[in-house]
């Protein structure tokens, strides 16, 4: 995809997850409706609808013109990688589809660096790996057998469901060149693309090859809490509220954003699907389309756990 504009954003989903999309997309329409958007699709499903509604550009990875890519990146987490070597614009704000805009916060993204890392409370590291930086990054140890000068210390390793980042600010080659570490060592990185990723973003700054800069622009409630999203929430009802105090990134991983999840958090994302179904119904067709989703994504589970106890 040629590029055709120097900022946008940039979400993906693929067939299970498309429901979600929908909220990150009104999301980002309500809070920033001129920013232009690319909507990653992995596979071959139907999202015409959301083209009409949300004037989104399509991004396919089935479409992609390097064989080698689609192989590597086609149904994993590595989809959201296209944006960086095909994507449509110069630079971009990527939002995983269990994230939504919440408040303008595009003032704050700094387009005069190549990566920009919406993660700002990693304290920096003793001498001695802490047990995190395995589960969620990479395995030092191992590493080092690739990479003997990479130093780890001082370096903020951030939650890969948001970021900003210049096309071809890691080219695909040496993006391959890491995989090919992985394949040769099982478990080297963790966390899908994620370790990859904090890798080498990191080892590229420390070898001057990108300039990058950090901003607490992601707000993750099982990490940073509740409150905030609840103070501003509080006067809102269901809907957006007008007025966001601290406008960021709010990413619901960890525990999926949906009514039936009794042990997670919801409010901000249910507002965002709400918003997009009123589009079309009133407030109670909007309620009703919601837990319309949330049985069919019930009943799947279900179906999938059934399927798995009669296959044992």
């Amino acid at each position: 995809m040629n590029v055709v504009a120097p900022f946008g954003f940039v979400t993906g989903c693929h067939l299970r997850d498309r429901f979600m999309v929908q909220a990150t997309l009104a999301s980002i329409r309500y809070y920033c409706p001129e920013v232009p958007i690319c909507l990653v699709a992995d596979g071959i499903f139907d999202v015409s609808d959301l083209v009409a509604e949300y004037n989104v550009s399509v991004l396919r990875i089935p479409d992609l013109p390097s064989a080698e890519m689609r192989q590597l990146i086609a149904g994993n987490h590595r989809a959201k990688l296209a944006a960086m070597w095909e994507g449509p614009f110069e630079f971009y704000v990527w939002l995983d589809s269990d994230a939504i805009v919440w408040g303008d916060f595009t003032p704050q993204v700094r387009t005069d660096v190549d990566f920009q890392i919406f993660w700002d409370d990693t304290p920096i590291g003793p001498e001695e790996v802490p047990e995190w930086l395995r589960h969620f990054y990479f395995n030092l140890d191992a590493l080092r057998e690739f990479d003997p000068d990479f130093r780890w210390q001082g370096f903020n390793y951030f939650c890969s469901g948001a970021f900003a980042c210049r096309r071809e600010a890691i080219p695909f080659r040496d993006w391959l060149n890491v995989e090919d570490w992985n394949q040769r060592r099982p478990g080297l990185f963790a966390w899908g693309e994620m370790g990859m990723l904090n890798y080498l973003v990191h080892a590229k700054a420390q070898r001057q090859e990108i300039r990058v800069a950090s901003a607490d622009l992601q707000h993750v409630w099982a990490h940073h809490g509740k409150r905030e999203l609840q103070q501003d929430c509080a006067r809102a009802d269901w809907r957006f509220p007008a007025v966001v105090h601290r406008p960021r990134v709010a990413h619901f991983c960890y525990r999926k954003p949906l009514l039936h999840v009794l042990d997670g958090y919801h409010k901000p994302f249910t507002i965002a699907r709400l918003e997009h179904h009123r589009r079309h119904h009133g407030d109670l067709g909007a309620w009703l389309a919601v837990l319309n989703e949330d049985r069919r994504v019930l009943a799947n589970k279900v179906k999938r756990r059934l399927w798995n106890l009669v296959g044992r």
